[in-house]
């Protein structure tokens, strides 16, 4: 018997960790296209009761949605250029990933070349 067919175990191949951790980036990314959307929006939208312009409540979104598709390409962005040098595990560029680990606290590993 499989162990991924146990009742009560959590399968815990190396599909399953991937599959979760795609989900995981899946998830961040489309946060943060609508938080910025939504921030910004809501400066607009003050912004624009405030001066009897309700243009900026849209300009707003949108400059928000601006910006943190920005943000997820330079998080989450591949440096296709490059020789290949991509995080297996998360998916991400080495550069993103050492700047990810480095805020969750874990250890820059150094280069064995």
């Amino acid at each position: 018997m499989s162990e991924a067919s146990v009742p009560g175990r959590r399968d815990t191949s190396s599909e399953a960790r991937s599959r979760a951790q795609g989900l995981n980036i899946g998830w961040t990314v489309v946060s943060y296209l609508l938080s910025g959307m939504a921030a910004y929006g809501a400066i607009g939208w003050l912004i624009g009761r405030a001066v009897h312009v309700s243009m900026l409540f849209p300009i707003g979104m949108l400059i928000g949605l601006a910006i943190s598709l920005g943000f997820v390409i330079w998080r989450f962005g591949r440096n296709a250029g490059a020789s290949g040098d991509n995080d297996m595990e998360t998916g991400m560029s080495a550069a993103a990933s050492r700047r990810a680990s480095h805020r969750r606290g874990i250890p820059r590993e150094e280069k064995s070349r």
